[in-house]
Formats: structure tokens, sequence, C-alpha cells
């Protein structure tokens, strides 16, 4: 990936990920559609990082205790408002989630795509389910759900050394200069430029900045109600709101339209972190 624009004119978006991060399953919903709004008019780079290597450190680092990071995931919801779990026991905690970034890195290896399907799946059980993404098991259990020849990622995943030199070249192609974190969006116009915006889990806020700095020049694809049942088959496990920002309904209308298709048996419920999350059959 290089980092010199590709099309003067086009208009990026640009942020950085981690596996395991509460604000990058947040961003699901606002980078999901924002491929079916605006499909290759834009063009969206993410960065993939990892969040921490030795919990323990980490916490010290930040200077947090263990309160201070039960209150931290609570704000989280607070301001996604996305469904996490916060009913946290520190003993259960990944001591690492760095296995989870070198797994996306080995997916990457096969197909990006799947690599991203990987990575959701990481995202959604660490955050909402609480599952350990350090776990070998729960690791390719996730490749094989992301669709992955699961052999060649066993073998991809091993070389270690090779994941971290992937990581690290990946690294060397974000722009410099710029303040691209887990938590925030940039929108540039691919010139001079950009827009910086915090907390951007209202993909509206997002798409006023791109019809801002593109003068209103990009056609804007209307996304149909009527293919949730279709993202559900591609993203898998998805809360209501998600759903709802995707397609750019009320959370109301889309937990209707969601118990319809429940009630026709053609998705299902899950119920994590106390609220609902749908799937198809």
């Amino acid at each position: 990936m290089r980092h010199e624009h590709s099309q003067a004119n086009k208009i990026l978006v640009l942020h950085a990920t981690a596996p395991t991060c509460w604000w990058s399953w947040g961003y699901e919903a606002v980078i999901n559609r924002l491929r079916l709004v605006y499909g290759d008019q834009i063009e969206i780079r993410i960065w993939t990082a990892f969040v921490y290597e030795n919990f323990d450190e980490h916490l010290k680092h930040y200077e947090m205790t263990w309160q201070d990071y039960l209150d931290w995931a609570k704000e989280g919801v607070e301001i996604m408002k996305v469904p996490l779990e916060t009913n946290l026991k520190r003993e259960k905690m990944s001591k690492t989630v760095f296995p989870a970034t070198v797994a996306f890195f080995a997916a990457l290896k096969q197909d990006h795509k799947k690599a991203e399907r990987l990575s959701r799946e990481f995202m959604r059980l660490s955050n909402v389910e609480f599952k350990d993404v350090s776990d070998n098991r729960v690791i390719f259990q996730a490749a094989e759900v992301a669709g992955l020849d699961v052999k060649q990622f066993k073998k991809d995943f091993a070389d270690k050394k090779g994941r971290v030199n992937d990581l690290e070249e990946q690294q060397k192609t974000m722009p410099h200069g710029l303040p691209i974190y887990f938590y925030n969006m940039i929108i540039a116009d691919g010139r001079k430029k950009y827009i910086n915006i915090d907390h951007a889990f209202e993909p509206k806020e997002v798409e006023a900045a791109i019809d801002y700095l593109s003068g209103g020049k990009l056609k804007k694809n209307s996304v149909n109600p009527n293919d949730i049942p279709k993202y559900l088959q591609q993203h898998g496990l998805a809360p209501t709101i998600e759903v709802a920002r995707v397609f750019g309904i009320s959370e109301k209308e889309a937990a209707e339209k969601l118990a319809a298709w429940e009630k026709q048996g053609k998705i299902e419920k899950k119920i994590l972190a106390g609220a609902a999350h749908w799937m198809v059959k």
C-alpha cells in the first residue's frame, strides 16, 4: 500500500483499527455504510495495529487502575451507543491481544475481505462476548468463520516474525503529520484539506464531511433496508444499532424489521452484552 495519493481528486477516509479495540467495533457501521453509499468514488485506507502486548503494562502505561479500565469501558458504551460487555473479570482478560493482530496479517496473505471479516470476528468476540482472543482455539475457529483456508492460515500465523514484519511495513505507509487513531476518522481531499472527527460513530457525520470536501459532487447510492439479511450474511452477528446506522433508519424501525425477519425464520437473535444481536440462520 503506497501512501502517495493515487487520485488527487479522490476523497480519502483514513482510520486506524485493531482487531480487539472497542472503538473499532463501534466504527464497523460507519465503514460498511460508506462502502455501500459511495462505492469506489472514495478511498478508505485503514491501518491495523494492536491495543496491547501485555495488559498489566497497558494499565501502567496509561496510569489506570482496574476500576479505571471498567469505567472507561462503560464510557465507551455511552459514547458509541454500541453494546459492549462491561461486566469484566480481570483474571479472564486476554493477557495479550497481539496474536489477534498477527492473525489478521496472516489472513491478509490469502484475501483482504476475509482478513477484514476475521478482524470483525475478533472485535465482537473480545468486546461483546468477552472471549480470550489470544487462545489459538478461538483464533482458528474465527479463521474458519471468516472463510479462510485454515491449513494455510495456520502456516502463515505460525510465521510470527514474517507477520510482525508485515505490520511494520504497513506502518511505514501511514501519512506523516495526521492524527490517525483508533477513536477518530480523518476525511481528506487528497490535496491539502482534511477534517478530523473524534468519536464519529454516526455515519451521517462522516458523510457530511465527505460531501463538504467533495463539493457535493459524489453520487450517493441509496441503501435498501430489504438488504439487511444479506448484510448479516456477509458480516455475521450485528447489534440492532449497527443495522440502523448502516441502512440509515431509526433503531426502532430496524428492530421492527429484524423482528419480522426473525418471525419468518430468516434470521435469529442472540442476546449479547445485554442487547439483541442478529445473524442469518
